[in-house]
């Protein structure tokens, strides 16, 4: 299974951050989109073996960097 997960803040640094640990883990990461004051940042990663697990482990590294918004998209 793949999984892209966006991530939106109004601060640039959080997602660089947030990217750069994912980057290390075996995410691919896009640009960092902020034309509208809110900055957009698009990850994925193949092979996902649970969704619920991807989720739980996405979900507590949002929480801890106060990163604003997140969706998941699974296929």
């Amino acid at each position: 299974m793949k999984v892209s997960h966006t991530l939106k803040s109004t601060e640039r640094e959080k997602l660089e951050i947030v990217a750069g640990l994912l980057q290390q883990a075996g995410y691919r990461a896009g640009k960092i989109d902020g034309q509208t004051g809110i900055h957009i940042v698009r990850l994925s990663r193949e092979h996902v073996s649970s969704e619920q697990g991807e989720r739980d482990r996405i979900q507590r590294i949002i929480e801890h960097f106060g990163i604003e918004g997140w969706a998941a998209t699974f296929s």
